[in-house]
């Protein structure tokens, strides 16, 4: 994989980060999702609509959290022998994500909160005062992978209210997403965008979408014969008008929720030359 994940950011930066907020988001988080943890007396419990246990879960969110610690401070040896030697998106990071489990065995959810709050201020403690556009190598995603600074640390959020609302789920515990949270969490799906096109439903199609996030930010995705692009929405002619509440639509690209449910309460809206096109977006796109 040659692109860089942050490509889109630089490209007419479509969606811009503040990285206080993103930093203060991330501690909140990892403390809300390390109270459910500690909650759960069976780490054994398998997660609703997953093939991992509740403590796996706990498990990947302490990986990925050490994980982009070690990459801010060029380090790679611990998840470099879990990569393979492959450069399909997909396969590569579905591979990482499940071998590197191993590198937490712990599955007990009480001592896994533990070790997500100790991971989250790592993390925050090694990233302190550093620049949101400080580039970032992200070898799991590709050879030549990076994020910036600011992305690094949406995604952190991302997996921790992502998998939160799973393990919440799972127990029938309530998981409200805040606004602010889902628009943190955007500038990941953005900035993954060219690398997630589903290549089977993508072959041969060029289209052009205008993404309207209710209360934050307008972008223009371009696919040409399967390949896309994110541009800053400028005032461009599109074919396809999408206008989304934040949070119905971070569950629509995570793979949470079908499109249907915001459609049909008028929380996702499609409309303009090529309606239809619409309600084909998502399968254009694997899950993030």
């Amino acid at each position: 994989m040659e692109t860089s994940v942050t490509k889109p950011e630089t490209e007419g930066k479509p969606v811009r980060i503040d990285l206080a907020q993103a930093r203060s988001a991330l501690e909140a988080a990892a403390g809300r999702t390390a109270a459910l943890l500690d909650s759960i007396p069976d780490g054994y419990l398998p997660v609703t609509a997953s093939e991992w246990t509740v403590g796996e879960v706990g498990a990947h969110l302490v990986v990925a959290l050490q994980a982009l610690t070690q990459a801010v401070n060029g380090s790679f040896d611990a998840v470099s022998p879990y990569i393979p030697d492959t450069g399909a998106f997909p396969d590569r990071l579905a591979a990482v994500t499940a071998s590197t489990l191993e590198l937490v065995p712990e599955r007990h959810p009480g001592a896994l909160a533990t070790l997500v709050l100790d991971a989250a201020q790592t993390f925050l403690e090694a990233t302190a005062g550093r620049p949101p556009d400080e580039s970032v190598r992200t070898p799991w995603y590709g050879p030549r992978a990076t994020l910036s600074l600011g992305v690094a640390t949406c995604s952190l959020v991302a997996e921790q209210v992502i998998h939160g609302y799973d393990i919440a789920r799972t127990v029938g515990r309530p998981w409200p997403i805040s606004t602010a949270d889902a628009l943190l969490i955007l500038p990941v799906a953005v900035a993954m965008i060219p690398l997630v096109v589903n290549s089977e439903t993508a072959s041969g199609h060029t289209a052009s979408y205008q993404v309207h996030v209710r209360g934050g930010p307008r972008f223009v995705v371009r696919f040409r014969d399967g390949v896309a692009v994110v541009e800053r929405a400028v005032g461009q002619v599109v074919d396809c008008r999408l206008s989304a509440d934040p949070g119905d639509l971070m569950l629509v690209i995570y793979g949470r929720i079908g499109q249907w449910r915001p459609i049909v309460s008028g929380r996702l809206r499609v409309w303009g030359r090529k309606p239809w096109l619409g309600l084909r977006f998502k399968s254009l796109f694997l899950n993030p």
